[in-house]
């Protein structure tokens, strides 16, 4: 008991004259000025667990790798004598090694073998490179702490700021952290350890801020200074409060501009600023602005691109082996003549004759590796012999490319297997072009929708798949060279592809989907991204294996149930654009933000495929309008913790003569990157509900056994996430939405009269709230997620008893819902 408390405190681990530091405050600022001062404290607390205050287990993780327990501790000694017998191993094997590729493979293996090793000498063992050492209070780093907050506090132009720290003010603590620090002395009294533990605190008084009346510029260059002052207005540099960011960003700025404009050698170091508070009145500053020539020389100067010459298989170095063609403005030199020079000069931005572009020179080798056709792009500029050329080196990739990947996936019951096949082709027609071919295959543990079916397999559903794709980097449309020249930096590509999908639920059915798209897209810089697809042309059909599931479908026909005719012969035809916007540093799971639109109308083609028949089937088609909003954001709170947030709503509408939606085309809640208490897709609509019967007694359990599908969607969920231990962190979560229909309910009233159906003023009274924890395990080459999600309010429950929160032991298993995925939710 003794050991629990003082590891949750860590007084335990403390040598005499020791003290923990427990909490950090900055007072006296706010806003971005509290969190950036906050960032440069040389000493953090350390890491609590959620709402777990006041418990540090990563510090009592560490301290339980560096003394052992069942276990011997860290012996650093040992770490460094193991870690230089390997390197002697080695050396001695290496010595012996008989020819230059065995020695090769040694060193290789004994770089891998020193990077282990003195990791463990530099950081410890694996317990204590999970945990973090306990924080002591170190009166050197506050010091070091309030000199660099000062710095900070200067930059941003308070140059009379003031720091006091009190390391002993208990009394300003709030309730929570009067709580906690009793809690501390309070335990660890027990062992005589009491007030061994520093709130500090920084009380800052910023005093009046700098303001910058006057900006001068001296700039000996009149070409030069007559493209700075063209461009002044984007400058950042401006009248305003003393920033000496600013000062940076406007030396970033001139740099940018004149490296844009042909100053192929220019750098930063010849733009100084001088920043005067003497002639102006108090706290007022004035700024000049020098931009120097280089030494000797009246100006700076100008390079014109001479020639551009893109060399193919570069690793080549023979002249002999190599041919010289030109086409437009670019001299092409290959080994073997195996890219469309068209395509590549369309890709290319840099043009003869143009003044050097350091931005022009990024953008050529982010569009060629766009291509995926080229394992490296590297671009020097040679200026000898009074010519400026531009070299663009280039190494192809192996033109077939295979990968494959297996394992485990759940949707319901027991986890099933799967297999991926991929085939990449590259450049396969010499225009640069990707010809892929992916095949998969899976089973699933799936529940039967007619409970009365024996299971007489342990997988009840069996899935084929298989795509041919062929990727073009251009736009497959009646454009002249010019527009595709013009519309190379947007990254065109054009997709055609066929795939096949082949579904068998044992005793129920067999389903097979034909497929053909059509679609192009293209992006803005690397953040946004927008896909527009002319056609997508789906044909459906399917075979009732069971007599049962026949019965159950002829019944829901008669209903006009979607789901039914998810088994007639039908053709769908579709077209549909969406967009992908990123903000900020998303795509690492960081500070920033999604938004995904995408719309879609079905039935374009339906008068052309009214007589066409599949298989002797004459088929149904539809006609409808979907459109999906999906809006996330990410905030970072800590240096391990981060908020996340998701708004997602979709409307699916019908207006052909048979009402209805390709199921596929249904919206659906419930699942694992949804609702996380409910069931995939068994979510909704609206409080509409069947129960389970017993001998034909209606029970109170709502029966989940089919699908529920809507043309209204509303969902939202925000999620705590936190590091936990190395490759561990947690969650906490709340989950809110549900589906509707309109227009027409698919399912009827139930017996409480409610049909399903979206009415403006009662839909928030509907909608479904669930809560729950969850850990996720970075693997580093994917995030394995596992969370409990639990029912709070179930719209599915009669009115006045629709919150369920509190029967989450009585009612656990009813109530409660596990999810397993790949990757965060959102």
């Amino acid at each position: 008991m003794g050991i629990f408390l003082t590891s949750c405190l860590g007084s335990k681990f403390l040598k005499e004259d020791e003290q923990i530091l427990a909490k950090q405050k900055i007072n006296g600022v706010s806003g971005s000025l509290a969190d950036n001062s906050t960032a440069l404290l040389e000493q953090n607390r350390n890491s609590r667990i959620i709402l777990g205050y006041p418990f540090t287990h990563l510090a009592h993780l560490y301290k339980l790798g560096e003394n052992g327990w069942i276990f011997k501790g860290y012996d650093k000694e040992k770490a460094i004598a193991k870690r230089d017998s390997i390197l002697a191993k080695y050396d001695r094997k290496i010595a012996a090694a008989n020819n230059d590729k065995r020695k090769q493979k040694l060193r290789n293996k004994k770089a891998k073998k020193y990077d282990k090793k003195n990791r463990k000498v530099k950081q410890g063992n694996q317990l204590m490179r999970w945990g973090e050492p306990l924080a002591i209070y170190n009166h050197n780093s506050t010091k070091l702490s309030k000199e660099k907050i000062n710095q900070f506090l200067n930059s941003k132009g308070y140059f009379e700021a003031s720091i006091q720290i009190d390391t002993a003010n208990y009394d300003s603590l709030n309730a929570i952290g009067k709580f906690g620090r009793n809690l501390r002395n309070w335990v660890s009294g027990w062992f005589g350890e009491s007030d061994r533990y520093i709130n500090l605190e920084y009380h800052i008084d910023l005093n009046n801020r700098y303001y910058v009346d006057s900006i001068q510029y001296q700039i000996e260059d009149s070409v030069l200074r007559d493209l700075v002052f063209e461009n002044l207005k984007d400058a950042p540099l401006k009248k305003g409060y003393y920033n000496q960011e600013t000062i940076s960003e406007e030396r970033d700025f001139v740099y940018d501009l004149a490296v844009n404009n042909g100053y192929y050698e220019f750098s930063k170091q010849y733009t100084l600023f001088q920043i005067d508070s003497t002639q102006l009145g108090q706290d007022t500053l004035i700024i000049r602005e020098i931009i120097k020539n280089p030494l000797g020389q009246q100006e700076h100067k100008i390079f014109y691109l001479d020639s551009i010459v893109f060399i193919s298989d570069a690793s080549i170095n023979e002249a002999a082996d190599r041919t010289i063609e030109t086409y437009g403005d670019i001299t092409f030199s290959f080994a073997k003549n195996r890219y469309s020079k068209k395509v590549l000069e369309w890709r290319i931005p840099l043009q003869q004759d143009d003044p050097y572009s350091r931005d022009l020179t990024i953008e050529t080798q982010r569009q060629l590796s766009f291509l995926d056709n080229f394992k490296f792009i590297n671009i020097n500029y040679d200026t000898t012999g009074n010519f400026f050329v531009a070299n663009i080196f280039t190494s192809p990739f192996d033109k077939f490319q295979t990968s494959s990947e297996f394992g485990l996936s759940r949707t319901q019951g027991k986890p099933g297997p799967f297999v991926n096949i991929n085939l990449k082709n590259r450049n396969t027609f010499r225009t640069l072009e990707i010809l892929s071919f992916d095949a998969n295959a899976k089973l699933e543990d799936l529940n039967s929708v007619t409970e009365s079916t024996e299971r007489v397999t342990n997988y009840t559903s069996r899935q084929f798949g298989a795509e041919g794709a062929i990727t073009f980097p251009q736009f497959i449309f009646p454009f002249g060279s010019y527009f595709k020249n013009k519309l190379g930096k947007f990254n065109p590509k054009t997709r055609l592809s066929l795939s096949y999908i082949f579904e068998d639920r044992v005793d129920e059915y067999r389903r097979q989907i034909y497929s053909a798209r059509w679609s192009y897209s293209w992006q803005v810089k690397d953040r946004v991204r927008y896909t527009l697809t002319p056609l997508q042309l789906d044909l459906t059909d399917a075979l009732i294996t069971g007599q049962e599931f026949r019965d159950v479908i002829d019944s829901l026909l008669l209903e006009n149930n979607p789901y039914a005719l998810a088994f007639v012969p039908s053709v769908v035809s579709s077209a549909g654009f969406q967009a992908d916007i990123s903000f900020g540093d998303y795509s690492n799971w960081n500070d920033g933000a999604y938004i995904r639109f995408n719309a879609e109308i079905g039935g374009d083609l339906n008068n052309q495929l009214e007589n066409v028949s599949f298989f002797g089937d004459s088929l149904e088609t539809y006609q409808y309008v979907k459109t999906q909003i999906d809006l996330r954001k990410i905030h970072r709170l800590t240096r391990n913790t981060n908020l996340a947030f998701r708004f997602n709503i979709g409307l699916a509408y019908p207006y052909g003569d048979n009402q209805s939606l390709p199921y596929e085309k249904y919206l659906f809640a419930g699942g694992s990157s949804s609702i996380r208490a409910w069931r995939p897709r068994r979510l909704g609509p609206g409080s509409h509900a069947t129960f389970l019967e017993i001998d034909d007694v209606p029970t109170d359990e709502v029966n989940y056994n089919s699908e529920r599908q809507g043309n209204v969607l509303v969902e939202s969920s925000i999620e705590l996430r936190q590091d936990l231990v190395g490759f561990l962190e947690g969650a906490i979560f709340v989950d809110a939405g549900n589906i509707w229909q309109v227009g027409q309910s698919l399912v009827g009233p139930d017996a409480e009269g409610d049909d399903g159906l979206f009415e403006f003023n009662d839909f928030l009274s509907e909608i479904a709230v669930g809560t729950g924890v969850g850990l996720r395990f970075d693997l580093q080459f994917l995030i394995f997620r596992v969370d409990l999600g639990i029912k709070l309010i179930d719209p599915a429950q009669k009115e006045g008893e629709r919150f369920v929160g509190d029967e989450f032991f009585s009612n656990f298993n009813r109530n409660t819902q596990v999810n397993i995925g790949i990757g965060y939710p959102f």
